[in-house]
């Protein structure tokens, strides 16, 4: 059970971890070196090529679960436009 526990424990932190990583990409990123760039975009896309003046790509695993949930907005349930408060 304490094994199960430290997983669970794990599981939960680095989840943590990565959405917060995630919510402060652009930030980091504009503040990183050239090569600390390149090594951000390696991490998180795949599959670049330049489509006219448009760069396209892939995210890689499990940034795309990310990516996904913050382009549509049916993980707010219940958060309209003009939310208030609860209760």
């Amino acid at each position: 059970m304490v094994n199960l526990r430290k997983v669970d424990e794990n599981y939960y932190l680095t989840s943590e971890y990565l959405l917060k990583l995630a919510s402060k990409a652009s930030e980091l990123f504009k503040s990183s070196e050239l090569h600390e760039k390149r090594q951000l975009i390696k991490l998180t896309l795949q599959n670049l090529r330049l489509n006219g003046k448009t760069v396209e790509y892939e995210w890689q695993k499990p940034f795309n679960i990310l990516a996904d949930y913050a382009s549509r907005s049916a993980w707010l349930w219940g958060w309209g436009s003009n939310p208030q408060p609860l209760g």
